[in-house]
């Protein structure tokens, strides 16, 4: 236990403040009286007492008769002797419940020994944890230095035994003289003990913070004879102190403390919520007066739950009035604790209406998003990492006649096209999009009804609610997905009849750059599409001759006529052709952004024409001949009919 050559030798059993029942003890009393420690631990202190003493109310073993130091006892060995004794008590915590310390002090010849009546104030220290213990002459020679003594200041007994100077050694110098005074104010009033905290000093010269429980003890005469010091290192307590003052006052949450209804501490931040000095709240305020009128009833109801011990610790919202009357927003947390010997309540508080007022904006806006989400005729899914629907829109379920329920936790699967969907492939999209690229997925859905529908997906990655996910913009492309199949046909069928006319055809951009040539172009002119692309084609297909009437052509069609001519133009070997040229603009918002030129060989035609013409003028000069002739033949009638 605690101490040698006094606490060792003397009986000690530490007792359940109300049952005094026996919670532990120290080997001298097993030595003392014979008991087992497991026959007395657990047992009433009664269990030691003579059976006629507990027939006297005025001898019974309660707490208030063990107050009194002068009463004597008798108590019974296990070998049946008796023993007076008295008993020097003192209230301590154990375990974190109420316990009393008490010593068994034998009296000889009927009278006490000169002791100390009671020991040193161990409140709020484990009893089993060893104190370093020293005894002084009363001229402060050390008599006993104990081994938490030796461990705790770094000094060996030997150094220290009989030395009349080692206070000087211990002490701080500035300590010093404060010490001599509390011995001599204890001496001059009697007192048989009295508790200091200061600081000492170790071998090596290390500060510490401790403190000092110091019982005198007298001899017959009065006279001081010793004085015993049990030494408790606050250090750490004294810093944890410190600590605790620095974080309280620096504090951004408020914190109190309650006990008979009233504030005995508060912290500047909660003076500063309820805009409050400190001084005005502690010890003259309780918090029903800081807390809204409608919530006080609420609040006492806390408060007596947990002063009371029903509930040890509770946190609540409630509403609270500053200094000026307004209105704030407030969450407290409080635990219940014994402070002083007293129940009170412990706890923090902190100002929720810049909160409050920000919650009511975002759920505003929580509002305003969703009634902005199902405004979208787009479908939007919200899919979590694992693929699975945490939120979709009302245009999803339009789009595929499901409610909301029936999506939730479900994959994209359920609304696949059977057989026109690679789900693999859907989920390396979705991982692709967690890793932070978008994803754009032609679909196939299918409706409640079994309609099967084309669908495009843009995948994006995103946050909901502070979750990683995946959203989902799915549109509905049935209409434009016929559309583009017309298209498509109709481009399939330009393409059929631009590649295979049997006239030639090429396409040119504004300026007259060819940008394709079909076969039969390819045949007149005798070059590939790929060597034409991007040249001009005047530059390529006129002769120099003709420089002026093709760009009288290329005018008009720029301008958006519709241009025929007859010309001739240049063959890649340098030949000429006989073509009629037809020009075709392709107009855009007025604008010409396109030219079709379309070339017909008419060599052939040109040499049967020619021949035609040559034939004719030949038929011209024999009709001529004839008529001549006629004529004359005429005329020679006509004059024997005249004659």
């Amino acid at each position: 236990m605690i101490g040698v050559n006094f606490f060792d030798n003397r009986p000690m059993l530490l007792l359940e403040a109300e049952s005094l029942g026996v919670i532990d003890l120290n080997d001298a009393v097993v030595r003392e009286y014979g008991y087992s420690r497991d026959e007395l631990v657990g047992q009433p202190l009664t269990f030691l007492a003579k059976p006629e003493e507990l027939n006297s109310a005025d001898t019974e073993f309660t707490a208030s008769n063990l107050m009194d130091p002068a009463r004597t006892w008798n108590i019974v060995s296990k070998k049946g002797a008796d023993h007076a004794v008295q008993f020097t008590h003192q209230g301590v915590r154990h375990n974190g419940r109420n316990a009393i310390l008490v010593i068994v002090r034998p009296v000889e010849s009927g009278t006490a020994r000169t002791e100390p009546s009671v020991i040193p104030n161990l409140q709020n220290y484990l009893i089993r944890s060893p104190l370093a213990m020293i005894e002084w002459t009363k001229n402060y020679t050390v008599k006993h230095w104990s081994e938490k003594a030796k461990e705790l200041f770094g000094w060996k007994r030997e150094e220290v035994i009989g030395r009349d100077d080692f206070i000087e050694r211990i002490l701080h110098s500035e300590e010093l003289q404060d010490a001599f005074e509390n011995v001599e104010d204890a001496v001059s009033r009697k007192r048989n003990s009295y508790t200091v905290q200061g600081r000492s000093l170790t071998k090596e010269g290390e500060i510490l913070h401790c403190e000092w429980y110091n019982s005198l003890l007298y001899d017959d005469d009065g006279n001081l004879e010793s004085i015993y010091s049990l030494v408790n290192d606050i250090t750490e307590k004294k810093q944890s102190k410190t600590l605790f003052k620095a974080l309280s006052e620096n504090s951004l949450l408020g914190i109190y403390l309650i006990q008979d209804g009233q504030f005995r501490y508060v912290n500047p931040k909660f003076a500063q919520i309820f805009d409050y000095p400190v001084g005005e709240i502690t010890d003259d305020m309780g918090p029903l007066e800081l807390t809204h009128p409608r919530d006080r009833e609420r609040t006492r109801k806390h408060l007596e739950k947990r002063m009371s011990g029903e509930i040890n610790q509770i946190r609540y919202k409630l509403r609270g009035v500053t200094s000026g009357g307004e209105l704030i927003h407030v969450e407290t947390y409080g635990s219940r604790i014994t402070y002083l010997d007293k129940p009170a309540i412990i706890g923090t508080i902190i100002d929720k209406t810049e909160h409050k007022q920000a919650l009511d904006q975002y759920q505003a806006s929580v509002k305003s998003f969703e009634d902005l989400f199902d405004s979208i005729s787009d479908a939007i899914y919200i899919l979590n990492e694992d693929g699975r629907f945490i939120d979709v829109n009302r245009g999803a379920e339009e789009m595929y006649g499901y409610p909301k329920s029936y999506f939730i936790d479900k994959t994209l699967e359920v609304l696949a096209a059977p057989g026109k969907v690679d789900l693999q492939e859907i989920k390396h999209h979705i991982g692709t999009v967690l890793e932070g690229r978008e994803q754009r997925v032609d679909w196939w859905g299918e409706r409640s009804n079994g309609e099967v529908f084309p669908v495009k997906m843009l995948m994006a990655p995103g946050t909901f609610f502070g979750q990683d996910v995946v959203i989902v913009i799915a549109r509905d492309v049935s209409e434009q997905f016929e559309t583009d199949r017309k298209v498509k046909k109709n481009q399939e069928r330009f393409r059929q009849l631009f590649h295979n006319a049997p006239i030639g055809i090429i396409l040119m951009n504004r300026y007259q750059e060819i940008q394709q040539t079909n076969s039969a172009f390819d045949e007149i002119f005798g070059y590939t599409s790929e060597e034409l692309k991007g040249l001009n084609v005047d530059k390529v297909l006129v002769p120099e001759k003709y420089k002026e009437e093709a760009e009288s052509i290329s005018e008009r069609v720029l301008s958006g006529q519709s241009t025929e001519a007859t010309s001739r133009r240049k063959r890649k070997d340098g030949t000429l052709v006989d073509v009629m040229i037809y020009g075709v603009p392709v107009r855009v918002d007025g604008h010409t952004e396109s030219i079709f030129g379309i070339y017909v060989d008419i060599s052939e035609r040109k040499r049967a024409e020619d021949r035609i013409r040559k034939s004719l003028r030949e038929k011209e000069v024999l009709l001529a001949e004839i008529h001549h002739r006629v004529k004359n033949n005429l005329a020679v009638i006509t004059g024997l009919l005249e004659l």
